[in-house]
């Protein structure tokens, strides 16, 4: 994963501060076993996020920010927020937090396509699953207990929708999260927030967020809050942004925003600075 990002520049300057604060791993050598840690992942993904941003900003300097989930960090850090080592240093706890969580409470994700989000969210209820996340029009992702997910699977084919299983090691942005976001807010609790500095959307509200207090208990509820991409994308259309860059591993959020709105062009990371 980001080979060639991190042979860039920017790429190293992250890797450097990231060792500094305790991070030893290389994370293109990170292999596929050791990304289904959340421990792992969620760093190794900031970092990609992070360098990838420095790649992107290096091009056009961003107007407007918004992050899915995990995301949100790196766009709180690009809106000056937070400095990004802070930022890097919550992720790291967050991602332990979970991980622990996920070991307590065993569960994990699905992804329910081609069924309206009234449909699926009448299927949790019946399953006993939660909304987790919002992606898109024909796109809601369930968490829950495996035997939940497992009923809920076989009602969403039985209205006819799909069902695909996350790679995922539990059921996140649901209430099994609730001692983790209790812990992890009272990380966050002695922390200042600035106030954006360019347009900051929340993937937990859907909508701009400009204060920071309110930021920061919005960001204490995120474990358990179910991720609302959809909003989120169609409050940057309402705003005026005409073209959102996805800066992170792979295209998953380019490909859904397309599926939202036609009315913002999305472009991966690697079509806006070449091969990264």
């Amino acid at each position: 994963m980001g080979q060639d990002l991190f042979a860039r520049p920017e790429g190293r300057e992250v890797l450097a501060e990231a060792s500094r604060l305790g991070w030893d791993r290389f994370v293109p050598e990170i292999s596929a076993e050791e990304f289904l840690q959340t421990s792992v992942a969620q760093p190794a993904i900031f970092l990609v996020e992070w360098a990838g941003f420095l790649v992107a900003k290096g091009r056009k300097a961003p107007e407007v920010v918004a992050g899915h989930s995990l995301g949100e960090f790196a766009a709180l850090a690009a809106a000056g927020v937070l400095d990004w080592p802070l930022a890097f240093e919550l992720v790291l706890a967050r991602g332990r937090l979970m991980e622990k969580a996920a070991q307590t409470h065993p569960g994990g994700m699905l992804a329910v396509l081609g069924l309206s989000l009234p449909k699926v969210e009448g299927l949790a209820r019946e399953s006993g699953c939660f909304v987790a996340n919002i992606n898109a029009p024909d796109q809601v992702v369930l968490a829950g207990e495996l035997p939940a997910l497992s009923r809920a699977e076989k009602l969403a084919k039985e209205a006819g929708g799909k069902a695909l299983r996350l790679v995922v090691a539990g059921a996140f942005h649901s209430p099994f999260m609730t001692k983790a976001a209790q812990e992890f807010a009272q990380i966050l609790e002695d922390l200042v927030f600035r106030p954006p500095k360019v347009t900051f959307v929340s993937s937990s509200t859907g909508e701009v967020e400009n204060d920071p207090a309110r930021i920061k208990e919005i960001l204490k509820g995120q474990m358990t809050a179910a991720v609302q991409w959809v909003k989120a994308a169609e409050t940057l259309a309402a705003l005026g942004v005409d073209e959102a860059w996805e800066i992170g591993p792979g295209q998953v959020l380019t490909r859904l925003g397309r599926r939202i709105t036609a009315r913002i062009r999305f472009r991966a990371l690697e079509e806006v600075a070449g091969n990264v």
